[in-house]
């Protein structure tokens, strides 16, 4: 009798033990911390997904779906004025799908776009162009130390914006990626100006 008394004990300790852990799935619908962050921000009207209803977490992502994922975040996609902002990035057509989204963008300091002046809204964007913008819109700019990119790398890591993330500064994002970084931005305060 004793023996199993402690063997029940024992066992009930290991399950409390168990139902303790942090595991990075959540418990009760089984989605990855990308999925739960990307369905977060669908459902704040930040992300949308494609015409099929995916949304591709795993692709790669591309400067213009990222700048649109900012511009939103920040809410700047309610403002319709661009009548004041040039935009002459000669790979960026006016009939581009993004094309209001990269101008609000511009009108309001998140990107500027290369030397070369284009904005390379087809290509894929990088860990730290994505943190640069990010940091940028919530207003930490002014506080990078440092160089490019190890710079904006330390100040997404002090601002946690690289919470359940281990990138390298150069490497391509997947949306589900991005999602998670824009997620963590959500819960950064604003920079004193």
């Amino acid at each position: 009798m004793k023996k199993q008394l402690v063997f029940f004990i024992i066992l009930t300790l290991i399950f409390s033990i168990i139902a303790n852990i942090n595991i990075p799935y959540a418990a009760s619908t089984g989605e990855s911390v990308i999925e739960q962050n990307a369905n977060t921000l669908v459902n704040l009207g930040i992300m949308k997904g494609y015409e099929d209803g995916t949304l591709r977490l795993d692709n790669k992502i591309k400067r213009s779906e990222f700048i649109t994922l900012v511009v939103k975040m920040m809410g700047y996609d309610k403002d319709t004025n661009l009548e004041n902002t040039k935009i002459t990035f000669k790979d960026l057509k006016k009939n581009h799908w993004a094309y209001n989204n990269i101008g609000l963008a511009l009108k309001y300091e998140l990107v500027a776009g290369y030397p070369d002046n284009t904005i390379g809204p087809d290509k894929d964007v990088t860990y730290a162009e994505a943190l640069a913008v990010v940091i940028r819109a919530l207003g930490y700019e002014k506080s990078l130390k440092g160089k490019w990119p190890d710079n904006v790398v330390n100040k997404g890591s002090e601002l946690n914006l690289n919470k359940n993330l281990s990138l390298s500064a150069n490497q391509p994002l997947t949306r589900g990626e991005m999602s998670v970084i824009i997620y963590n931005a959500l819960t950064v305060n604003f920079a004193d100006i």
